[in-house]
């Protein structure tokens, strides 16, 4: 039986086996509008990024053909070096090709530059460049494990990053010169919440399941924000602290493929974006309440953005 296999944001692995038809279009409920296409290239696109000013698009574009670890639940997938970088401005069909064997990029909070995983090297290391991807400065010299991978940078400069030890993907903090070097703890698919910024969102295995969570850097407080037998990941801060969008299999938890869900940031008063048979992963904000997000809508994993409905 022939199976299709694609990755979504590196942590997210989705196996369709005698998959049906998949729709054109991304269904959405009635808690969004304005749904568009952002993204129409062959590659598969994912890990969308918004430009602080809320004009620019950065994603990971993906060639189909990879391999892939599924060691621990497909927490520690490895960085395919098929992966690049790409740039766009929000609502133009031109794209911009950034950095080969690159991804997971992210902008400097002050829009100076990005910063991202650079696949390279053996093992891929952190590295900064210009705004249009010329130039390669290493954050640090060496990876600190065996795939430095997802960067978000602090207000103060301080980087957090995920790496995989003893095949877990850690979540790691070091300085802009990478020094500094430390170890949080286990967690994937970091973001940063711009309303407190000593508090991030991230992924980890908690029993059979993926689930959603938040902590308090200072502190160290883990807040698990999603529960149930299924799998809740890829959670985003709204761009004002108040709601976190994520994607979930919780529509029908017997399928592999996910929907963009939208709560407030405690975890209540929880909605549905996408709904039916396409795949969606990797959301994130744009200004106000546009969301975008990754789905394999026409059998091609692309980025569309729609408005949400905000309580």
């Amino acid at each position: 039986m022939k199976k299709f296999l694609f990755i979504a944001s590196m942590m997210s692995v989705v196996c369709f086996s005698a998959m049906a038809q998949i729709p054109a279009v991304p269904g959405v409920t009635g808690n969004a509008e304005n749904l568009a296409r952002e993204t129409s290239d062959p590659t598969q696109e994912f890990f969308a990024r918004v430009s602080p000013d809320g004009k620019y698009l950065l994603y990971n574009a993906l060639e189909t053909k990879y391999s892939i670890d599924l060691t621990n639940g497909a927490l520690a997938v490895k960085t395919n070096k098929n992966y690049r970088i790409v740039k766009k401005e929000i609502g133009k069909p031109i794209t911009n090709p950034l950095v080969n064997n690159a991804a997971y990029p992210t902008w400097m909070p002050d829009n100076s530059g990005i910063i991202f995983s650079y696949i390279q090297p053996e093992r891929p290391v952190i590295v900064r460049s210009s705004i249009n991807g010329i130039g390669l400065n290493y954050v640090s010299p060496g990876a600190m494990g065996e795939d430095d991978a997802e960067p978000i940078v602090m207000r103060d400069n301080k980087i957090l990053f995920t790496t995989l030890m003893t095949k877990k993907r850690m979540i790691c903090s070091m300085d802009v010169k990478g020094g500094n070097y430390s170890v949080i703890g286990e967690g994937s698919h970091l973001s940063l919440s711009n309303a407190d910024p000593n508090k991030i969102i991230f992924n980890m295995k908690t029993g059979n399941f993926i689930q959603v969570f938040t902590m308090d850097l200072k502190t160290g407080e883990r807040t698990q924000l999603t529960t149930g037998d299924y799998n809740n990941r890829d959670g985003a801060f709204s761009r004002d602290g108040k709601y976190i969008a994520f994607a979930s299999n919780r529509e029908n938890p017997k399928k592999p493929n996910k929907h963009i869900y939208v709560m407030k940031a405690d975890g209540t008063d929880l909605v549905q974006i996408t709904q039916g048979e396409t795949d969606e992963s990797d959301p994130t904000w744009g200004i106000g309440n546009q969301l975008f997000f990754s789905s394999n809508a026409e059998k091609n994993y692309n980025i569309w953005r729609t408005n949400v409905k905000l309580k």
